[in-house]
């Protein structure tokens, strides 16, 4: 019998994936690492990409935008693998995954966007009322 590894993926919204696997491929900060059954413990960001993995001697694929992976033994020294992230894509069409990835990560660049614009009409607002604040000390004597 083959030894196995259980893979997680998982975003703010689903399990995109919960699987066995044989083996995974996966690039991080330092490069592609390969990960097998009974592999050291470690936590790690993950470049947004494909992680490659194979199951049952077939070969699939999940896109994602970046995100952590961790991967630790369970009681019964099975290698746990879990991956977490924004947004994600499981499947064996790389072309089709990586286009609707590309598709959430552009959204999730105009939510930051819209988020960062709104905080800093509030801190100008909030700045203005202290600008206000402090003159109407001053003009009134109070300090």
């Amino acid at each position: 019998m083959t030894a196995t590894m259980a893979l997680k993926v998982l975003t703010p919204d689903k399990t995109v994936l919960d699987t066995t696997i044989n083996a995974m491929r996966v690039l991080l900060p330092d490069g592609w690492w390969g990960i097998l059954p009974g592999h050291a413990p470690m936590i790690s960001y993950i470049h947004s990409g494909t992680v490659h993995y194979k199951k049952d001697n077939s070969k699939r694929y999940i896109a994602l935008y970046q995100g952590t992976i961790e991967v630790k033994p369970d009681p019964d020294d099975r290698t746990q693998i879990m991956i977490l992230t924004s947004a994600a894509e499981e499947g064996d069409d790389l072309e089709v995954v990586e286009q609707e990835l590309e598709q959430q990560a552009e959204e999730l660049r105009k939510l930051a966007k819209e988020a960062d614009m709104e905080f800093n009409q509030i801190r100008i607002s909030l700045e203005k009322s202290i600008q206000q604040a402090n003159i109407s000390d001053i003009r009134t004597g109070m300090q």
